[in-house]
């Protein structure tokens, strides 16, 4: 196993920073499975803290095909770091199609929007 420097984060032990960030540039990756902390209309990719969007923008640009996993709460949300945007993802799965402006964006961008629903185990436990 190898892990990056950085700093840990508690909550999700992300691990950010301009170390990590320097890591991860050295690799190529065919898939990564990646979630963001908003999601605009416009198609805009947003993210919460300028630390986490450094590490998430150099995994994107180093990665073949991006999945976007973000509950219908990411189309609502407000982050100020912008990391990308639709344009730039294979695919999106999520609980609730977006609105028609997201919706028709990717469209027009022959995104893959897949719809998901929680297991039923997922249902009890919760």
């Amino acid at each position: 196993m190898m892990v990056p420097g950085g700093t840990l984060r508690p909550h999700n032990s992300g691990i950010i920073g301009p170390s990590a960030a320097a890591f991860v540039a050295g690799f190529r990756a065919d898939y990564l499975v990646t979630s963001v902390g908003a999601i605009e209309s416009d198609g805009a990719l947003l993210e919460f803290d300028v630390n986490e969007a450094s590490v998430v923008k150099t995994m994107m640009a180093h990665s073949r095909h991006i999945l976007l996993a973000a509950d219908h709460t990411k189309y609502h949300a407000s982050a100020a770091v912008e990391i990308g945007n639709v344009s730039q993802i294979t695919a999106l799965f999520t609980d609730e199609y977006p609105g028609p402006a997201l919706q028709n964006l990717l469209q027009s961008q022959q995104i893959e929007v897949v719809q998901v629903s929680p297991s039923l185990d997922d249902a009890v436990s919760a």
